[in-house]
């Protein structure tokens, strides 16, 4: 259990900088809108006000999905019972499955609904299309990598 709280303690401590990261990017989000600073391009005020909006609403559910985190690893830190709970659901075989078959699903779907997306964009706007067909090579030569890597490693 003592090299878990070490492990513990570490994931605590990048959570306490990412959540750093992402309280300054919401932030920077309200500013923006408030000052209208650094806006948008293209698009009339209500796509600019609605960006600004995006970034500092995502980056809150963000925050607010790691402090829970951040929360409840540290309660666990403090009682031994629920440490060992966490512990078990972070090592349980079944859940580590369902994870793993959910990822490469969502991966596999993302795939096909990319390219189906790129194909009818192409009729719409070029630029889209090749964004969105990119989008599609990158994330397949990402999951060829992981896939060497992970054959390598185990």
């Amino acid at each position: 259990m003592d090299e878990y709280k070490e492990k513990l303690a570490v994931q605590n401590r990048n959570t306490v900088i990412g959540i750093i990261i992402w309280l300054v990017i919401c932030l920077l989000g309200f500013v923006f809108e408030v000052g209208n600073y650094m806006l948008p391009v293209d698009g009339d005020s209500h796509w600019q006000s609605m960006w600004h909006g995006i970034i500092s609403g995502a980056s809150l559910g963000i925050l607010v999905l790691m402090l829970i985190g951040l929360i409840r690893s540290k309660r666990a830190m403090k009682d031994e019972k629920a440490l060992k709970k966490l512990y078990i659901e972070e090592t349980d075989e079944r859940n580590i499955k369902i994870w793993t078959s959910a990822r490469a699903t969502a991966m596999q779907a993302f795939l096909m609904m990319g390219l189906a997306a790129g194909i009818v964009a192409g009729y719409f706007n070029m630029t889209v299309s090749i964004t969105i067909l990119t989008c599609v090579v990158v994330h397949s030569l990402i999951g060829l990598l992981c896939k060497i890597y992970y054959s390598k490693r185990f």
